[in-house]
């Protein structure tokens, strides 16, 4: 049985290193709001019990076999956060904290009928992809809502903010996954968007506009 904080690290350097090959000390102190001397002491230890790759002064990379644990706690979070939406009434930005409680402490065994129960979903409730039972993760490509193209028709199929605040400010401009959307306005010099979603109409800045990931709606 690994401890909790071990598998925080392991969820945390997974995350990091989703977009880049390894993470450094500082990211990882950053991501999980720890000192740097603990987060090097606790890289330390990990990579003697070879669930991470790490060298004097170079970058933190997970093991397969640390890979493997994260994709499994990662599995048992995006489940818990669909069956919390979609069968216990929670909210998009309800889930996060709930989840993270009820991911160190549920079996492989009820993670296994929570899939089962929930019709074996590809996604969670946010858009990211459920790794499936043997540890693959599917991949779905998704444009931030800061890069997506002027006037397009376009749905919301991803939410990469985990700030329960930001979630819940984003939820309510209706910009949550399966929503369609369109920007009509972006002001130079990082300035902020104007986006209209159904008939309302709603600036945003840049910055929380990268958070939401889009697929353009192709016409026929």
């Amino acid at each position: 049985m690994l401890s909790e904080s071990t598998e925080m690290y392991l969820l945390s350097i997974y995350r990091l290193t989703e977009q880049q090959p390894a993470a450094t000390i500082s990211e990882i102190a950053h991501e999980m709001n720890l000192s740097l001397s603990s987060v090097s002491e606790k890289v330390k230890r990990l990579t003697e019990t070879g669930l991470l790759e790490h060298e004097w002064r170079e970058n933190v990379a997970l093991s397969q076999e640390g890979k493997k644990i994260a994709l499994n706690m990662l599995r048992k979070r995006r489940l818990l956060e669909l069956f919390l939406v979609k069968m216990a009434g929670y909210d998009l930005y309800d889930v996060d904290e709930e989840a993270c409680r009820l991911e160190h402490v549920i079996s492989d065994r009820l993670a296994d009928a929570l899939d089962k129960m929930l019709g074996h979903p590809k996604l969670d409730p946010h858009g990211h992809p459920i790794p499936s039972l043997d540890g693959r993760e599917l991949c779905k490509q998704a444009v931030p809502l800061s890069k997506a193209t002027l006037g397009q028709k376009l749905k919301v199929c991803q939410l990469h903010a985990f700030d329960i605040e930001l979630v819940k400010y984003i939820h309510q401009l209706g910009l949550k996954p399966g929503a369609f959307c369109k920007v009509l306005e972006m002001a130079p010099f990082d300035g902020p968007l104007i986006i209209q979603v159904g008939e309302k109409q709603h600036p945003i800045a840049k910055n929380i506009a990268s958070f939401i990931g889009v697929e353009p709606i192709r016409s026929n």
